[in-house]
This record gives structure tokens, C-alpha cells and sequence, in this order.
């Protein structure tokens, strides 16, 4: 069945591919920043009134909201933006999704929980965020919580293809660095479970068709420190996986506390019959063929 959705963040990393996935059976319209071209609209979601104005206009059943401030060190550097991004333009779109008794689809993060706990993490778990970013982010799940329909989505790191107005990815730094032949550093202390935004936008199709409600989390179930992850993605590129070193840099030298091993579980979305995305292992080799990126002769 068919139904109205709105995807707010339409044109980033994760909003692009949700708009992707979720037009192939529904009517979906999306918000940015800079684009007013169908189907995204250009709105200001920290602006409550084109908040109201666009839910009266469009009548939207559901709501993804995908807009957030993901870079952890620029929300430390101006709290105030970080809270405009994470936690306001989400008190305005579940006042307006209960308003209009629209469901809300809310993408949140990891990053609400300090990475201590050695068995990881439920969707039950207590919430205990480090930095700006977690409580921002965590305001945002309470926010959605009042939504009388609402689904909060935790997800692990993201990687994808480039965003429009942003600088590129560590990846694409990565890559083209190993292609000049120049040595990278990269952290082998923080476990993470990096999964394609592509996956992530599939496995949300399912969750919504299913009509779930109350908290999931969405992560491969593979853990990787960045330094393994460029590894693979050394490997799978054909390039000199020699010049990919464990940074000698301590943990917490800089920047603001990161979780050392927020680990999401996926019992619940595995109970409900739907498997966690695959791991970089898994996909590297079809991510690099999405990039364009033809796997080279090995030089390592």
C-alpha cells in the first residue's frame, strides 16, 4: 500500500537513500536545505512556522526525520547549532507530526550511550552520552518519544557516497592519498560497526512497511576499528594496503570524548525476522563499485 512519506534530510548521506528506496512503492517528498526542485522542497526545519505550514499543505502520513548535525567536533565547538539540528528541528516535527497524527521515524545514534558496557547495548538500555552530539541527539529521542506513533531508529557510523556542499569523506581522503602513495594514519583503538547508509535505508523500508513502533536499533553486526576498516578498504580498491598504519596517537589525545565500544545489538529487529545489515566484509567491494571505483592491480 501505498502511502504519503516525508524524508527530511533528503539530500544527505542517510535522507538521500531513504528518499531512493522508499519512492519505489510510495509517495515520497523530501526536505533540504539548498534544493526546491520535486521532490525536495528547500525548508528551514529550524523554523517552526514552515514546520506547520508544510504538514498542513502536504498532509504527510509518516515522517523519516534524517536532518541532524552528525560531525561530533563542530557540535562541541557551537553547542547552540548542534541543538538547533539535533534537538529543535525535531520538537518541531513531532509537535507537527502528533498535530496532524502523522507517524515520526526518528534516525538517532549511538552515540546516547558511553560505550562501557561490556555486552553492548539494548534497545532497553540507559541512555549515558559523553558529548554534545549524544545529547543533542538523545533530546531529539525524547522529543519523538511524546509522538503518539513513533519509531526511534539508533544507528552505528554511516558511510556512503558523497554529499552535495560537504567536504569529502575520510574514505575518499583515504583513497586518494593511497593512490599518490602517501602513508594514512587511522585510530585502531575505538571498535565500531560501520554500515552502508544504502543498507540502512532498506532495512527502514522493511521497519515502516511493518509499521514498528518504539525503539530499533540498526547495525552490522561486525566490528571494526577505522584502521581495520581501511584495510579492507585498501584491499578491495586493488591499493597498497602497506601504507595504511595504526595511528600512534592515544586514545582521547583530542577532541571531545568519544564511546570506546558502543556496541548496538540487533535482537529485537532479528526477532522480528528482519537481518541486520552485512558487514564491511561483505560489502566493501560492492560500496567501491557504487563510488565508481574500478579495483586497481595490487601494489602491497
Amino acid at each position: 500500500m501505498s502511502r504519503k512519506i516525508l524524508v527530511t534530510g533528503a539530500s544527505g548521506l542517510l535522507g538521500s537513500h531513504v528518499l531512493a528506496v522508499l519512492s519505489a512503492k510510495n509517495d515520497v517528498v523530501g526536505w533540504t536545505h539548498s534544493s526546491d526542485r520535486a521532490p525536495l522542497h528547500r525548508l528551514d526545519a529550524t523554523n517552526a512556522r514552515q514546520v506547520d505550514q508544510f504538514f498542513r499543505t502536504h498532509k504527510p502520513e509518516i515522517c523519516v526525520h534524517c536532518i541532524a548535525s552528525p560531525d561530533v567536533l563542530a557540535c562541541e565547538r557551537d553547542p547552540d547549532m548542534a541543538d538547533r539540528l539535533n534537538a529543535q528541528t525535531t520538537e518541531h516535527v513531532a509537535r507537527a507530526c502528533t498535530e496532524s497524527g502523522a507517524k515520526l521515524v526518528y534516525i538517532s545514534t549511538e552515540y546516547v550511550f558511553d560505550g562501557t558496557a561490556v555486552d553492548g547495548y539494548t534497545e532497553d538500555s540507559q541512555p549515558r552520552p559523553l558529548q554534545t552530539y549524544g545529547r543533542t541527539k538523545l533530546r531529539g529521542e525524547e522529543h519523538a518519544a511524546q509522538v503518539p506513533h513513533h519509531l526511534t531508529v539508533r544507528l552505528p557510523v554511516l558511510y556512503g557516497g558523497p554529499v552535495q556542499d560537504r567536504k569529502p569523506t575520510w574514505i575518499e581522503s583515504l583513497l586518494r592519498s593511497l593512490e599518490q602513495g602517501v602513508p594514512v594514519e587511522l585510530d585502531d583503538h575505538f571498535e565500531r560497526q560501520p554500515t552502508w547508509s544504502y543498507d540502512v535505508a532498506t532495512v527502514l523500508a522493511r521497519a515502516i512497511d511493518q509499521d514498528l513502533e518504539g525503539i530499533l536499533h540498526v547495525a552490522t553486526q561486525e566490528g571494526l576499528t577505522k584502521f581495520a576498516w581501511g584495510v579492507k578498504l585498501a584491499e578491495a580498491a586493488g591499493l597498497p594496503s602497506s601504507l595504511v598504519r595504526p595511528s600512534t596517537a592515544p586514545p582521547e589525545s583530542s577532541g571531545p570524548r568519544k564511546p570506546a565500544r558502543p556496541w548496538l545489538h540487533t535482537h529485537r529487529l532479528q526477532q522480528l525476522g528482519i537481518p541486520p545489515p552485512p558487514g564491511v566484509s561483505e560489502r566493501v567491494a560492492a560500496y567501491l563499485r557504487s563510488l565508481g571505483r574500478e579495483r586497481k592491480v595490487q601494489t602491497s
